[in-house]
């Protein structure tokens, strides 16, 4: 395996695990009895950079495979 090919799965297994954070946050978000306002401020924000994150990401392993 070389070294991009490595590069490569790290990303992806990276990229797997933001997926998960991001459904995480959702749930609690979802569940949560406060709503999607003030109260959530905080982590409509973690999803939102979550969500940056892993469009970065998806977009290096993009650029890996060209």
């Amino acid at each position: 395996m070389n070294t991009n090919e490595r590069f490569t799965g790290e990303l992806s297994s990276i990229s797997t695990q933001i997926d998960d954070l991001i459904s995480r946050v959702e749930k609690i978000l979802e569940t949560s009895s406060l709503n999607r306002t003030d109260e959530n401020a905080g982590l409509l924000e973690i999803e939102r950079h979550l969500r940056s994150t892993r469009r970065e990401v998806n977009r290096l392993m993009r650029d890996e495979k060209a």
